[in-house]
């Protein structure tokens, strides 16, 4: 509001230097100025300008409106340049200067009352140039200097406000020059117009350069055009630094005595000084709701801190919402699930290890491996024929099966499950130690972050808001180094405008790359994402078809994107087929999808859930679990295998790289596996569920042909894979489920 106060003062009044012989020089260029930087300025300033040339100047209203015309018609053509891009009447630098040249010599020209010399003509065109250049430079370049930032944003405020200040100074100087070309009642104006101003500066910056404006006012005022009241605006200016309630007590004590201890009636002007009076009062009422004020006792960073601490809380109960929701799910003992893990463990470590078949197995017999190894500890009768094909195929079948028998020498497990259903007090012990293992993993993971520095941030919003953008909403989400979300809302400016200025700011104040991002738009309210710098996009696709005769998938697939700059793939495939399995693969990623909203690594989100899994007293249902969790701000993908199907990365070159799966599924494993991949500009990843890439006879011939459609988009190169697959030979028909992402440089 009071930006919009201040530009229609500067309207009313800069307009009247045109009676000061100056014509239109110092009037264009301000103009120019404020419509540049908002074309809605020309509903303030067109209407205010005409009156007060009507009402003070009617003898060039002719002329005024000759060259708002004109001024409006080379708005219009410039804008054309800039969205055609025409380069030398886009840049301001030149066909501004050229347009103040002509329009300046076109009123010195024909304004017939212009007696000034030539010389004095061009004095001033230069100076109109010079005028604009000075605005240009000091507002629209100034983000363009970080020093500047930093000096602003991180040292002593009274040391830094100096740049914009100038802008202020400047425009306030000539406006109360306009004015001083207007008396009513013995009064001069300029003397009102800048006694506001000191006002103004002194109560919203609070330093010394409202004492230099002043001084330099009264040195026009005074001394060049003889207005001999003008000396009290410098007095003005310093009572107005003090930050008190009794200022406009002491203002008008001062004048009051002024007006009482002068004795010369006849030849004093007391109207100056009462006018002052008045405007005092006036002006405090204005500056009680419109001008911020800085109150030196609170501390200015409290509200921001109460807001990021009220989205740790948020966190925590995200956190607490998922142990609810867990809970459940999964409300079995634990002591059995113990010592079938253990044992499981055993028999991998003694006889997995070592074996040359276990890549190949791991991969072949992963939706299996838990159910067989299960009946061996379990001693089930009916192993040798529900795992046939593994007992003919894995040569330390035998091996297994001896030790399993030794193994239940100590631990019975049949025993072991009847004990286990019954022992409640072991299952609550055996939730708690999961459940207490989380929570170190989430706090160790959050505390080992650094945090940025809440008073830079705080101060951005201020510098936003004195560079008079609308900011309407300002919240900081995360403040971590790296990992970091401030969310903007701000109100009458275009995303083109607004991004460098934000950028340049925050890349100042974080000391890295940044990147914003438009969320949305309301109404004339962009809502804007400052996060770490990005360096890739992904473009991506999926599919997914049931097994022949099953009405649903046993497969689920999981897309999220991050608000912190990752974005998350999953694809889950529960045991068996149809809906138990869908069940199963469902509630393995709606749990993913929970974890992962917290404010964590994957890699720690993971391993609480392979944590929670192992509470479980029974594995009768299990899901295997592809994650793939890719930073856009380091290009670094890290897939986590559970289970999981083998990756395919094809890079622009040809070279195809695999991601293998080494660990079982979710819950019988201690340990996440865990692979980092750095991406490159146009890699082609492809996830799948084993009812794909894994399940054809002749795999060799699909690698030929994904690298043959890899210049599709990853839609169509869903469509080609998934048709390839049903209509080549498989080895079972199973459930497919298949992602596909390609990757581009941002």
């Amino acid at each position: 509001m009071l930006k919009k106060i201040n530009m229609i003062i500067v309207a009313f009044f800069l307009i009247l230097t045109i009676k000061g012989g100056f014509l239109f020089s110092i009037y264009l260029p301000v103009l120019l100025f404020y419509l540049l930087q908002d074309k809605k300025n020309i509903y303030y300033i067109y209407p205010t300008s005409f009156i007060s040339v009507l009402i003070f100047a009617r003898g060039e209203l002719f002329l005024y409106l000759i060259v708002i015309g004109l001024c409006t018609i080379f708005l219009f053509f410039l804008k054309k340049s800039i969205t055609k891009g025409y380069y030398i009447f886009a840049n301001l630098n030149i066909s501004i200067p050229i347009y103040l040249t002509i329009i300046n010599l076109i009123s010195f020209f024909i304004y017939p009352k212009n007696a000034n010399p030539l010389i004095l003509n061009i004095i001033y065109i230069i100076l109109s140039i010079l005028i604009y250049l000075f605005l240009n430079f000091y507002l629209k370049n100034l983000l363009k200097d970080i020093k500047h930032i930093k000096e602003r944003i991180l040292i002593n405020d009274n040391k830094t406000y100096h740049t914009y200040i100038y802008l202020e100074i400047l425009i306030a100087i000539l406006t109360s020059l306009g004015a001083c070309y207007i008396t009513i009642f013995n009064l001069n104006l300029g003397i009102i117009v800048g006694a506001y101003f000191a006002m103004y500066l002194s109560r919203k910056f609070q330093n010394i350069y409202s004492l230099l404006y002043s001084i330099l006012l009264v040195s026009i005022e005074y001394v060049i055009l003889d207005i001999k009241e003008s000396l009290i605006i410098v007095s003005l200016a310093g009572i107005y630094l003090a930050r008190s309630i009794y200022t406009i007590g002491i203002l008008n004590i001062f004048l009051a005595i002024i007006i009482l201890t002068n004795r010369n009636y006849a030849t004093f002007n007391i109207y100056p000084y009462i006018a002052l009076m008045g405007l005092s009062v006036i002006f405090e009422l204005i500056s009680h709701f419109l001008i911020k004020i800085k109150v030196e006792n609170v501390d200015e960073y409290q509200e921001l801190h109460q807001s990021v601490q009220k989205h740790v809380n948020e966190e925590i109960l995200k956190f607490a919402s998922f142990l609810d929701q867990f809970v459940i799910g999964f409300q079995n003992p634990k002591d059995f699930n113990d010592k079938l893990s253990s044992g499981i463990k055993t028999m991998v470590d003694r006889h997995c290890s070592n074996c040359q078949k276990q890549k190949l197995c791991f991969n072949t017999n992963k939706s299996t491996l838990y159910p067989i190894f299960k009946d061996i500890l379990m001693l089930n009768e009916d192993a040798i024929y529900n795992d046939e094909n593994f007992a003919k195929n894995c040569p330390k079948y035998p091996s297994l099966i001896n030790t399993s028998k030794l193994l239940n020498e100590k631990v019975n497990y049949k025993d072991s499950i009847r004990d286990a259903k019954d022992a409640n007090n072991y299952i609550l012990l055996a939730q708690i130690s999961g459940v207490s293992n989380a929570l170190k993993n989430y706090v160790v993971d959050t505390i080992s972050k650094n945090e940025l520095n809440y008073q830079n941030l705080y101060k951005a919003k201020d510098y936003l808001i004195e560079l008079e953008y609308y900011i309407t909403y300002y919240e900081v989400m995360r403040n971590y180094e790296d990992d970091f979300l401030i969310v903007i809302g701000v109100k009458n400016t275009t995303f083109t405008i607004i991004k460098p200025v934000l950028q340049t700011l925050f890349e100042a104040i974080i000391n890295q790359e940044v990147s914003i991002e438009l969320v949305k738009e309301e109404n004339t309210t962009l809502y804007i994402h400052v996060l770490p710098k990005l360096l890739i996009d992904i473009t991506y696709a999926y599919g997914n078809i049931p097994a022949l005769e099953e009405a649903i998938s046993g497969d689920n697939y999981l897309i999220k994107e991050q608000n912190n700059g990752h974005i998350l793939f999953a694809i889950s495939d529960g045991m068996g087929k149809g809906y138990s399995a869908f069940y199963e693969s469902n509630m393995t990623l709606k749990l993913v999808e929970d974890i992962v909203r917290l404010n964590v690594e994957s890699s720690t989100a993971l391993e609480i859930l392979n944590t929670f899994y192992t509470v479980q007293d029974y594995l009768e249902r299990y899901a295997t679990l592809d994650f793939l969790d890719i930073n856009r701000h380091t290009k670094i993908a890290t897939f986590y295998k559970m289970g999981a199907n083998t990756t395919y990365i094809l890079k622009k070159n040809g070279q195809l790289d695999k991601i293998i799966n080494k660990a079982l599924p979710l819950g019988i494993d201690e340990e996440v596996d865990q692979n980092t991949y750095t991406l490159e500009d146009e890699d082609l990843i492809i996830m799948s569920s084993d009812g794909i890439l894994e399940n054809l006879i002749d795999n060799d011939q699909l690698e030929e042909f994904i690298k043959k459609i890899a210049i599709l988009l990853p839609q169509q190169i869903v469509y080609e894979i998934l048709n390839y697959t049903t209509t080549h030979e498989i080895k079972v028909k199973d459930d497919m489920t298949l992602i596909v992402l390609k990757i581009h440089k941002k």
